[in-house]
């Protein structure tokens, strides 16, 4: 289909969905610069067809323009787009790109690991919802932090966690009969780390714990001075950086008197700006993919 750019002026939708009139204008947006070949024409495709559907349009007209219809566009809206992204938004637009995950991947099938040591895909997740207080007990003493004046071990290996996640699941049968984890050659030590260093990165607060102990903690009540109050020009200066998505193709001059095309996929302009009276004090042309910053 051609990817004809359709856009919403009004921001809220003639259709209602799930309730409530939905404002496209709020939600986040991917690289689209960044997608390439099929990847680019089924976002762009699957984009318009959730904005004609909004916009009122019939199935046919929906169809004829994108190749979806009006039920495919309501469901990439409900199933798809309001599901709430990790970090507390919507996902938005960005549900539409190809092969994006909203949610975990449930293992249907059951267990069976090969003599190449495969088949267990989702088998961590598949095991907490069948045991979540299991999973609670685990996160907790995951995420434990002494606030008392006790002296207790405070940088507990992976190995331990691992040791007592197994004798868990000793105790409720699975080595007796063989299951999983314990049909593995390392006992799904590796899927355990991953499930560890996941939910600590989560939670800053139990990271710095398990890392530098207290004093790492106590450092980080010291915040960003972000929230300082600002009380007189110049004072405070921030950047913010503004980008450009497209296909542009600049001429570079050679020595020898020729050029040399590069094509260019995104314009940034940065800009350092007083928080007061908002002048621009500086600013930053740059054609790079992503923005590189280097404190000095």
């Amino acid at each position: 289909m051609e990817n004809e750019r359709i856009e919403n002026p009004e921001g809220f939708s003639k259709r209602v969905v799930g309730g409530a009139s939905i404002n496209t204008e709020k939600w986040p947006t991917p690289d689209e610069g960044a997608l390439q070949g099929m990847a680019h024409s089924s976002y762009f495709d699957r984009k318009n067809a959730v904005l004609l559907f909004l916009n009122g349009e019939s199935d046919d007209s929906i169809k004829r323009k994108t190749g979806i219809g009006a039920k495919q566009a309501y469901r990439l809206i409900r199933e798809r787009c309001l599901e709430i992204h990790p970090d507390g938004l919507p996902y938005g637009w960005r549900a539409l790109v190809p092969y994006c995950r909203i949610k975990p991947y449930q293992r249907q099938k059951k267990i069976v690991v090969d003599q190449f040591g495969l088949g267990a895909a989702g088998a961590m997740q598949t095991l907490f919802d069948k045991h979540p207080d299991l999973q609670s007990a685990f996160d907790k003493k995951i995420l434990y932090s002494n606030n008392s004046n006790k002296l207790v071990e405070i940088k507990q290996t992976r190995l331990r966690f691992t040791g007592w996640f197994l004798d868990q699941l000793r105790a409720l049968g699975y080595e007796a009969r063989q299951e999983w984890p314990f049909n593995t050659s390392s006992k799904a030590y590796y899927s355990i780390c991953r499930y560890i260093d996941n939910l600590l990165a989560k939670n800053p607060k139990a990271l710095a714990m398990s890392v530098g102990g207290p004093e790492l903690v106590n450092k980080l009540k010291t915040g960003d001075g972000t929230n300082r109050p600002v009380l007189r020009f110049m004072q405070r200066v921030e950047m913010d950086a503004h980008k450009l998505d497209g296909r542009f193709c600049v001429s570079i001059p050679l020595l020898d008197g020729g050029s040399k095309e590069k094509i260019i996929h995104r314009l940034w302009v940065i800009v350092i700006l007083e928080v007061v009276s908002r002048v621009v004090v500086g600013y930053y042309f740059s054609i790079r993919k992503e923005v590189l910053l280097i404190c000095i």
